[in-house]
């Protein structure tokens, strides 16, 4: 039996809820949650004039190792174009290259900007884009060997360009999970999965 438990003072009572009563709260539940999902369907989406910014982890093809990541974008729309998004992008990975006697120690400082566009689709719940990427990367090489002979530092590092595609999948009207891939120069290329945040 379900009940309602009611103090007073020291005492307490037992109220039996009734069927009617009972209904009547599964209801007001039922439409409250309604309402949440509907909240977040109609505005759970992609918006002009809004910061997104989020952490991002993946696979770095470059070294097969796994790669950190912060993206920045900013909403608006050019006309007779789309909706689009710029903003910045920051990457941090490192590897190694093993050779008889020693190795290379590579790390990579990756920071640059990106310009994004987005398509639009029925379903406001995701959002999916394409876009491209100039940054640096502020690479550097350090030689670990058990002998004196002389290496050749290799190149590392240097501008570059890429192009990359995802979508966000928004949970909340707020934050959104995303994926993305890229490539570009350098033999650079990576698989990310993120979070997102709208502000």
């Amino acid at each position: 039996m379900h009940a309602i438990v009611l103090i007073f003072g020291r005492g307490f009572s037992i109220t039996p809820i009734g069927e009617k009563m009972k209904k009547q709260i599964l209801r007001t539940t039922y439409a409250y949650l309604l309402s949440a999902l509907f909240v977040i369907n109609t505005k759970a989406q992609y918006e002009v004039e809004k910061h997104y910014l989020g952490p991002s982890i993946g696979l770095s093809f470059l070294g097969s190792t796994a790669q950190l990541g912060l993206n920045y974008e900013y909403a608006f729309v050019i006309k007779d174009f789309g909706t689009v998004g710029a903003g910045g992008i920051f990457r941090y990975w490192g590897y190694k290259e093993s050779f008889f006697g020693g190795s290379w120690s590579y790390t990579n400082i990756l920071i640059g900007g990106q310009f994004n566009y987005h398509f639009k689709i029925d379903n406001k719940k995701i959002d999916p884009w394409v876009g491209a990427v100039l940054a640096y990367d502020a690479g550097s090489v350090d030689l670990k060997s058990s002998n004196s002979i002389y290496y050749t530092e290799p190149s590392h590092g240097g501008m570059w360009l890429g192009f990359h595609g995802g979508t966000r999948y928004w949970i909340t009207p707020t934050i959104a999970l995303m994926g993305r891939v890229g490539f570009g120069t350098l033999s650079y290329g990576a698989l990310e999965l993120g979070v997102d945040f709208k502000f």
